[in-house]
């Protein structure tokens, strides 16, 4: 074990939807911190099936437009609620039960991240660059309110939701935050906690599961259609938290019990690990 290890944690909102889910992901993080004192752990948190819920309940639409969300002034408001008002405080709470010292707070607390308006953007399928609203691209990331916490022996449960330099609040996607974090944060490890175990050539056989990946295989197994859907996105994701610096990238699935300590302890079982 490297001294004072810094882990990142990334997990999605679908995964959190659940009490069960959010007690056995806040064991899994317990056991990480307890397996090392000197471990530095991160959480970054997405909120995206919560969103589009509480939307729907005050009667919004959610519009998406290449995978994502184009948001408004009224649909922000539903994402700050969805991701402070619900996903944090709820995580929070589990990890709390689950004895973990953790802290809820937007990225946008303490400067940690700034972000600034994304312009309308040519994206694939759509005739006209397209206005996401109110939707960030990261600015620049100030680490001092992590090292703070961390000094503390606390852990930050981060979610997405940034300022800009005039005061707008802004929605920002998790998968962004996290390379934002890699660039400015030397993780050994960075966890992507997701719906399935690693990745599969075919994810109805089992036998197909590659518990090994370089980075360098990633765009051949993508153009071979080996997989597919929003294992690419997540795999695209893989290659830019590597080339950032990261030391090992982690895939593994919510629904195993102690998957991320396993991990890290390298333990036997199902998951994709992913080096440079």
């Amino acid at each position: 074990m490297v001294k004072m290890a810094k882990i990142l944690v990334k997990v999605g909102g679908e995964t959190l939807l659940a009490a069960d889910d959010r007690a056995r992901l806040a064991a899994d993080l317990a056991a990480v911190v307890a397996a090392d004192a000197d471990r530095r752990l991160c959480v970054v948190h997405g909120a995206g099936p919560q969103i589009t819920q509480l939307g729907e309940r005050l009667g919004l639409q959610s519009t998406f437009r290449a995978g994502r969300r184009v948001t408004d002034a009224a649909m922000l408001d539903a994402v700050a609620m969805a991701m402070c008002g619900q996903v944090g405080p709820t995580l929070l709470a589990a990890c709390v039960a689950a004895g973990l010292r953790a802290v809820s707070t937007p990225a946008a607390s303490g400067g940690l991240a700034l972000g600034r308006k994304r312009p309308p953007k040519v994206v694939p399928g759509e005739a006209e660059p397209v206005d996401y609203g109110l939707v960030a691209d990261l600015a620049a990331v100030d680490t001092r309110l992590l090292d703070a916490l961390w000094a503390a022996g606390l852990v930050p449960l981060l979610s997405s939701l940034v300022s800009d330099a005039h005061g707008q609040l802004l929605n920002l996607n998790a998968d962004s935050l996290v390379t934002g974090l890699t660039r400015q944060v030397a993780f050994a490890d960075v966890v992507l906690v997701t719906g399935v175990p690693g990745v599969f050539r075919d994810l109805a056989d089992p036998t197909t599961h590659l518990p090994e990946l370089r980075a360098a295989e990633i765009d051949g197994l993508i153009a071979s259609g080996a997989v597919q859907g929003g294992m690419i996105v997540k795999l695209q994701e893989v290659q830019e938290i590597l080339a950032r610096g990261a030391g090992t990238v982690w895939i593994v699935g919510y629904r195993t019990p102690h998957a991320i300590a396993d991990a890290l302890a390298g333990l036997p079982g199902v998951r994709t690990r992913v080096r440079a």
